[in-house]
């Protein structure tokens, strides 16, 4: 246990000396913080509606009132500052009274002359009055704030951070296999491979060692990656079961990549290839309709990221959980017996 402790320390000194190594880990905060700012706030997920309050274009309160219910609502004293806002970013309806032709005017914001579609706010207007002279008539449309009954079930969290979470995590498992593929190049290099063989630490122990470091930032990145896109309600021991799993994968890929490799140059290009063989592969699983989806089972990635999507969508079941892992875990095992004479080769 001493030894491991030892090699765990050792490994976590080459780490940060490496600049690619600090590099490789310090990259990963920026992305997820990038990725957050992606994520749909409550404002951006509501309608806009700009509206003139003032003068002789004001719009009536019970008009406003009505819009409220479901749509964000921003006032304006004249047209000239509700024509600035349609102007820039983002979604929005302009309204306002015409004193002249005594009726609303409703504004799309970049709204091309040929489209007859009707706005929101018109189809309000008309609603409020049909109730006005028919007060006796039914309702013409039903405006809804909330979520039908037939969507109940359906997931509240947004897919900017089910999917951008699955292959955050996904990239943090090939960041690991980097760790541990340019340790070992790194220790090839410099010779310390074989001043390690004449102490007591034995290989298993080097290696294990050696998975240390990038286990606890695959395991660091995770509870991040969940804290910032606002994935905590989902379930976390499916979550962390998964990234042990597939830390089967991170140690395959390293331990490829360090066999195979003669220094850093190499294992960063022969990491990336399969990397991006990887990542090909779960874009087919995105792309592919659900009768092509067996084009990329053979992919370890593949995987993990349908296991991710289930889990953070809240649709994952135990067994389903089960299988696949075991799918996943079996695959790589696979790979890994195939090209086993290749990665002792490269490591002994």
């Amino acid at each position: 246990m001493r030894q491991l402790i030892q090699m765990f320390l050792f490994d976590l000194k080459m780490v940060f000396k490496n600049f690619m190594g600090g590099y490789i880990v310090i990259v990963p905060m920026l992305i997820i913080i990038i990725l957050r700012f992606f994520l749909p706030s409550v404002e951006s997920t509501s309608a806009t509606i700009a509206i003139v309050t003032e003068g002789p274009h004001a719009v009536e309160q019970v008009i406003i009132d009505e819009l409220d219910e479901f749509a964000n609502i921003k006032t304006y004293q004249n047209i000239d500052d509700m024509e600035r806002k349609l102007r820039g970013t983002g979604s929005v309806e302009g309204l306002y009274w015409n004193p002249e032709k005594e009726q609303y005017v409703s504004v799309l914001e970049r709204n091309l002359e040929k489209n007859t579609i009707f706005s929101t706010t018109s189809r309000v207007i008309r609603q409020y009055y049909y109730q006005t002279n028919y007060p006796e008539a039914s309702r013409v449309n039903e405006f809804s704030y909330g979520v039908p009954p037939e969507l109940s079930e359906r997931t509240t969290t947004s897919p900017v951070a089910t999917m951008g979470g699955s292959i955050f995590i996904i990239f943090m498992i090939i960041v690991g296999a980097f760790i541990i593929g340019l340790g070992v190049v790194n220790d090839k290099e410099l010779g310390t491979d074989r001043a390690l063989r004449v102490t007591p630490l034995t290989k298993s122990e080097y290696y294990i060692g050696k998975s240390i470091y990038p286990l606890l930032v695959t395991v660091f990145y995770t509870i991040i990656a969940l804290l910032i896109l606002g994935l905590m309600h989902v379930n976390i021991l499916q979550v962390y079961l998964l990234v042990f799993f597939s830390f089967s994968i991170t140690l395959f890929m390293g331990l490829l990549i360090g066999a195979v490799a003669n220094n850093e140059n190499e294992a960063i290009g022969i990491g990336k290839f399969l990397s991006m063989m990887m990542m090909l592969a779960i874009l087919g699983g995105i792309l592919l309709p659900n009768n092509w989806q067996w084009v990329v089972w053979w992919v370890p990635f593949y995987w993990v990221y349908d296991i991710l999507e289930a889990v953070f969508t809240g649709t994952a079941t135990w067994i389903g959980f089960a299988w696949k892992s075991a799918i996943m875990v079996g695959t790589t095992g696979l790979y890994f017996f195939l090209l086993r004479k290749k990665i002792i080769s490269g490591l002994s």
